[in-house]
C-alpha cells in the first residue's frame, strides 16, 4: 500500500510554540510518498541508503515501525520512500515520512487507525526521537490546511510563498535542543522574546485575510530568532539578497540551516525563484491520504 503526507511551513512562531505562544503554520503542497508491503524481515529504502529498524539512518520511520508493531504484529516489511520535501530543510519532511509510514502500514496491515490515531503516534515518534516538540509538524501533516496553534484552529488560507534551501542542513533535535538549554541560562529573557514573537503571530493570524503587514511582520519575527540563536549567517545573507528583490523572508522550521520563505508579488517571487534555484509553494488543504 502507499501513502503520502505533505510538508509544512511555519509562517510565524516557531521555537516560541514550544513554550505555548502561538504560531500559524500549514501543510504546503509538497508531499512524501511512503509505500509499504508485507516482508520475510524489516527492509527500508530511501535516499539514504537501504537499513534494516535503523535509528540512526532512518530514525523516524524505524521508530514508526516500532510504534506501530505495539498495536499490529510486523514480522516483516518494506518500506520505500520518495519524498519532493528536502530532508533537514525546515519544511516538516521528518513528520510527512513518519505520518505517511504509519498511514501506510495501517492501510497494508489493516489495523483500521483514523487519522486521530495516527497523530497520536506520529507524536509519540517525535518525541521518541527528538526529546521535546510542540507536536505540531505531524498534526498538519496528518490534517493538512493551515492552524492557528496551539489551539488547533483552522484557518483559511490562500497564498503563495517562495522557497529556497540554504544548502545547510536543520536538525530539530539540535536546534530544539540548543534553545532550550539558553533559555535556562537566561530564562527571563527568553520568555520575554517568546511573548513578543506571540504578538507577531496574533497579528498574523488576525490579519491572515488582509496580509499587506505580513512582509514587516516577517522581519520582525526573523530578527526575534536571531536573537535566540536559530539563525546562520548563511540565512541571513540570503534574506539579505531576498530583500533587494522585493521578497521579505524568514528562516522557517527549526533554523541553522534547511529554508528560508519568502512572500512579495507574483513577478518578483517567480525573478527571485529563477535567480535563487527556489520554488513557489502554496497552502495545502489536504492531510495524510492512501493513495490510489
Amino acid at each position: 500500500m502507499r501513502a503520502s503526507a505533505p510538508g509544512k511551513a511555519f509562517l510565524f512562531g516557531e521555537h516560541a510554540v514550544v513554550y505555548g505562544r502561538h504560531a500559524l503554520v500549514t501543510a504546503i503542497n509538497l508531499r512524501c510518498y511512503v509505500d509499504v508491503s508485507k516482508g520475510s524481515s524489516i527492509r527500508i529504502t530511501s535516499p539514504l541508503g537501504t537499513t534494516s529498524l535503523d535509528f540512526e539512518v532512518h530514525p523516524y520511520v524505524s521508530f514508526a515501525i516500532k510504534r506501530f508493531s505495539e498495536i499490529e504484529k510486523i514480522n516483516g516489511v518494506n518500506v520505500k520512500i520518495e519524498s519532493e520535501i528536502p530532508v533537514a530543510s525546515g519544511l516538516g519532511s521528518s513528520a510527512a515520512v513518519t505520518v505517511a509510514t504509519l498511514a501506510a502500514l495501517d492501510a497494508e496491515f489493516e489495523a483500521g487507525l483514523d487519522k486521530e490515531d495516527v497523530f497520536e503516534l506520529a507524536r509519540k515518534v517525535e518525541l521518541d526521537v527528538q526529546g521535546v516538540g510542540s507536536g505540531t509538524d505531524p498534526f498538519v501533516s496528518t490534517f493538512g490546511g493551515a492552524w492557528q496553534i496551539p489551539e488547533r484552529k483552522p484557518i483559511s488560507l490562500d497564498m503563495e510563498f517562495l522557497v529556497v534551501d540554504t544548502g545547510e542542513k536543520s536538525i530539530t533535535s539540535e536546534m530544539v535542543g540548543g534553545v532550550a538549554e539558553r533559555r535556562k541560562v537566561m530564562p527571563e529573557v527568553y520568555e520575554k522574546i517568546f511573548d513578543a514573537i506571540d504578538v507577531v503571530s496574533i497579528e498574523a493570524i488576525k490579519n491572515v485575510s488582509n496580509q499587506e503587514n505580513y512582509p514587516e511582520l516577517f522581519r520582525i519575527n526573523q530578527a526575534l530568532l536571531k536573537a535566540i540563536g536559530v539563525s546562520s549567517r548563511k540565512i541571513e545573507e540570503l534574506i539579505e539578497k531576498l530583500d533587494e528583490f522585493g521578497i521579505a523572508a524568514k528562516l522557517t522550521g527549526a533554523g541553522g540551516g534547511g529554508c528560508v520563505i519568502g512572500i512579495g508579488q507574483e513577478d518578483k517571487l517567480m525573478n527571485a525563484a529563477q535567480k535563487f534555484g527556489g520554488m513557489i509553494v502554496r497552502a495545502e488543504k489536504e492531510g495524510v491520504r492512501v493513495e490510489q
